[in-house]
């Protein structure tokens, strides 16, 4: 997901919700959920900042400030902490927690998931880009804890991204959620909850629902989930009009999605041996070279074919027609994240008909298979306008909607 735009028209809508009183005179009586393994230890915090409202209002662009009056003062603590690959093998991950100080309350904490991002520098612990600032604002004007992790293999993490993997997506927004918690027990700043908060857009769409499944199934006593909003995510990648990207000869405005996600699934299932197995040249020998973590997207659009099937072999394209068992196909379907699972957490899939990146039947697909199975799941449908134009519009309403779910209160 790209830069930010054109918020100012829904601020009639949400002007008034991002700021919450913190009057509450209730205890805290939420069952603490600890966990003591070493996943979520951290590693180093590499940036320990203090900002006041106003130093925060002072870096906000206009486009949110006229959302979110800051409020309290929030420590930003840039970490590196102790997550697991998919092969099992504990790693350093980086990432951004941002604390309010509100020793006095007990406060939830959400879990924002970026877009897609190329280069490991683009990460948000190190770009600090709007993404960023949208949940340093939300966690001053709101009182809520937000946890940015940068994903596996981003910004100084060990390894390389497998980008749209399930597992490590999962893997490390529920680490640094421990790490949050380790912090917050270890310091004193606030206290938590136990409402927990995911949404993300673009892959941040992808790794919430991947993180919501994980959590659901396997660490469901030690993360109490209130509310997910997905958004426009590649949900359903094996089944929809995404995956006839690479059969079809039709314009795409980032070709280098189908290397990125090439590389990663190369590295998880290892399917082929070499890139030239499936690329046509130059495309092959570009791969490497554009997918290594340090190039731009704006590089490695420039290798690649903007009509994405022209990159694939014709032999390739065939196979993948005529065979629903075409080992591409399979791998494709184990990033899928619509199978053997039914959410049990209040669900919103909020997308954009218009969609020219992540394309809508990924949401519709989600959503009907989910509520097929008694899911509460709810689709919105934001309208017309393209990847980049969306974020912005459901990155806010997925906000407000948790507003209304938020229960701060005072600890007496």
């Amino acid at each position: 997901m790209k830069n930010f735009k054109n918020f100012t028209f829904i601020i009639c809508l949400f002007i008034g919700c991002l700021v919450i009183s913190c009057q509450k005179d209730e205890t805290l009586t939420t069952k603490k959920y600890e966990y003591s393994g070493h996943l979520g230890d951290v590693v180093q915090i590499l940036r320990d900042e203090q900002y006041s409202p106003d130093q925060i209002a002072a870096q906000l662009p206009s486009t949110i400030a006229m959302f979110a009056v800051p409020k309290y003062s929030v420590k930003v603590l840039t970490v590196e902490y102790k997550s697991i690959n998919k092969d099992e093998d504990t790693v350093k991950a980086s990432g951004i927690i941002i604390v309010p100080l509100l020793d006095s309350f007990s406060i939830p904490m959400i879990s924002y998931q970026h877009g897609t991002v190329l280069p490991k520098s683009s990460a948000p612990s190190i770009n600090r880009g709007e993404e960023y600032l949208f949940n340093l604002a939300i966690a001053s004007s709101g009182g809520v804890l937000a946890c940015i992790t940068d994903y596996l293999g981003l910004g100084t993490g060990d390894g390389q991204h497998m980008y749209l993997n399930p597992r490590e997506e999962a893997n490390s927004v529920r680490d640094i959620m421990r790490c949050a918690r380790k912090i917050v027990r270890d310091s004193g700043f606030t206290q938590l909850n136990g409402q927990v908060f995911l949404y993300g857009y673009s892959q941040g769409g992808h790794a919430t629902m991947a993180a919501q499944r994980q959590l659901e199934l396997e660490n469901a006593d030690e993360f109490k989930l209130t509310a997910s909003a997905p958004m426009a995510g590649p949900y359903a990648l094996s089944r929809t009009s995404q995956f006839d990207l690479i059969l079809d000869s039709v314009y795409y405005p980032n070709p280098f999605y189908l290397p990125y996600l090439s590389v990663s699934l190369f590295n998880t299932f290892h399917i082929y041996t070499s890139y030239n197995q499936l690329f046509k040249e130059p495309y092959a020998s570009e791969i490497p070279i554009a997918i290594d973590g340090y190039h731009s997207y704006a590089y490695a659009n420039s290798k690649f074919d903007y009509y994405v099937s022209n990159m694939l072999l014709d032999s390739i394209k065939i196979a993948l027609k005529t065979n629903p068992n075409h080992p591409i196909r399979l791998a494709c379907k184990q990033y899928d994240l619509v199978d053997d699972w039914t959410p049990k957490t209040p669900t919103r899939l909020y997308h954009c008909y218009g969609d020219d990146n992540v394309f809508f039947d990924n949401a519709v697909y989600a959503d009907s298979a989910f509520r097929s199975r008694g899911a509460d799941v709810t689709l919105v449908d934001l309208g017309s306008s393209n990847h980049t134009d969306c974020a912005p519009t459901a990155i806010f309403i997925a906000y407000s909607w948790f507003n209304t779910l938020f229960d701060i209160k005072k600890v007496k």
